[in-house]
């Protein structure tokens, strides 16, 4: 009697324990051979009765029982945080010399540290849907409080993961996202997921009054082009350092805003997001870079005052071709459990009912203070960038009020790959901040918009930081 009450216990502490939904269990992926590298799954997270948040779940391939648990969110608003799985640190990237492309294993995944969530967000975008219409009107506000609810359904589907350490990452408006999410966590007393220990955020918009992504022209994307590349001629650059006051960003005058027409005859097909990368734009024939921005509307606006009439830049390249034609495929469809959309699922890409509404001005007066009391916060920007340019997050975090604790200086990583050699590289360039958790602001040497595309092993080091509570 004893030993079955024994084996009784542990049957159904098991069941408590490790309650993932099988439905959702990814047993196969198209263009794929073998066994995943580690389980998968995907589904719907069913927020309200008409609310699917669509969701991808990546186990650690180290150990999931003891890793933290990783949310990726990326920006637009209207972009997929698929983009992130497919292109930046997932574990695969895509053979684009296949027809369909087909998958091949990524040795810099982030689910070599952590087990990672990817969440199509908000409600329209990519396989995420609403049966009312009326949920397509989205918000800064009603996204936080979606992905939030979001998260808990989540560890409710998941419980044996709801005591691991939580971290929130993101990029461009993610910028948004990420913060706002890890405001409502921190203020909701009854919020039932797993505890949440820092964010991180690249090459982040930080309001529609604030920064870069804000709605007044700014003179931070000019100040990186002419301090920071080869790309304008010397005369050009000597007028824009005359007539452009760098320490105020906002205040441009005639002679600055004539400077910077001038700068876009300069800078045609370099990559808003890539400046040192190919400029390839589009899926299926049609170009996404004109109807899509990854770091909201007023960016694109900026841009020339959002008229292109010929050969002005940087060009606004969104390259979703090989990500929209396999992950458009009925087979992959169906082996992620998701319900077809009627649009052509793309990197960047919603509902045609679906509309978004910024409403937060200025994340670092208004969010940023109460985050930095409660957890780890580093901001880390792609010196690649010139969509969301480091010269903006830096101008942020050093205008915060807190007193520096290191100034300036390189960060250094081992990269083991290297003539069979462990050997030191600069990783980049890091500031760090008294305050009770070390805000930190970092930037990763050779990253573009989408850093871990073009820097996977900065990124990688810079995630593992993140996590271990090591510093820059």
């Amino acid at each position: 009697m004893k030993i079955f009450t024994f084996c009784l216990f542990v049957v159904l502490g098991v069941a408590i324990v490790s309650a993932a939904p099988a439905d959702h269990e990814i047993i196969t992926l198209p263009g794929w051979q073998g066994s995943l590298p580690s389980k998968q799954y995907s589904g719907y997270l069913d927020i309200t009765k008409s609310k699917h948040y669509h969701y991808w779940f990546v186990e650690s391939e180290n150990e999931p029982g003891k890793d933290p648990i990783v949310l990726w969110l990326n920006g637009g608003p209207g972009c997929s945080s698929l983009d992130g799985f497919l292109y930046e640190h997932g574990p695969f990237r895509l053979n684009d010399t296949t027809s369909p492309p087909t998958l091949y294993k990524f040795d810099y995944s982030w689910a070599k540290q952590a087990n990672m969530i990817y969440l199509e967000s908000p409600v329209g975008v990519g396989f995420s849907y609403s049966d009312d219409d009326a949920d397509y009107k989205c918000s800064d506000d009603t996204t936080a409080n979606d992905n939030m609810l979001a998260m808990e359904k989540f560890f409710e589907l998941f419980p044996e993961y709801k005591q691991q350490d939580f971290y929130i990452t993101g990029e461009s408006y993610g910028g948004v996202y990420v913060p706002t999410l890890a405001e409502a966590i921190i203020k909701n007393n009854d919020y039932s997921g797993a505890p949440l220990q820092g964010i991180a955020v690249g090459n982040g918009c930080t309001g529609y009054d604030s920064g870069i992504c804000g709605d007044k022209k700014t003179t931070l994307d000019a100040q990186f082009f002419v301090q920071n590349t080869a790309f304008l001629s010397k005369d050009l650059k000597k007028e824009l350092n005359e007539n452009c006051d760098w320490e105020k960003p906002t205040e441009i005058s005639e002679g600055c805003d004539n400077a910077m027409l001038k700068m876009s005859e300069q800078l045609y097909l370099i990559d808003l997001y890539d400046v040192y990368g190919e400029c390839i734009d589009g899926d299926a024939g049609k170009a996404l870079g004109r109807q899509y921005s990854k770091a909201g509307p007023a960016r694109a606006k900026h841009l020339l005052g959002g008229q292109w009439t010929g050969n002005e830049g940087p060009s606004v390249c969104i390259n979703s071709i090989a990500a929209s034609d396999y992950m458009n495929q009925d087979d992959v469809i169906t082996a992620i459990h998701v319900k077809k959309q009627d649009f052509r699922w793309a990197t960047c890409g919603a509902n045609s009912k679906w509309m978004y509404n910024r409403t937060r001005p200025n994340l670092p007066r208004d969010t940023y203070p109460l985050l930095n009391d409660h957890i780890r916060v580093v901001i880390y920007n792609g010196d690649w960038d010139a969509c969301v340019p480091y010269t903006d997050n830096e101008m942020w975090t050093s205008g915060m009020g807190y007193e520096v604790e290191h100034d300036w200086h390189p960060w250094f990583y081992n990269d083991k790959t290297l003539n069979g050699k462990n050997r030191q590289q600069l990783g980049g360039y890091s500031t760090r901040y008294n305050s009770p958790h070390n805000f930190t602001f970092i930037t990763i040497r050779g990253g573009r918009h989408e850093v871990p595309e073009t820097a996977p092993k900065r990124a990688f080091e810079m995630l593992r930081r993140l996590l271990q509570g090591s510093q820059f």
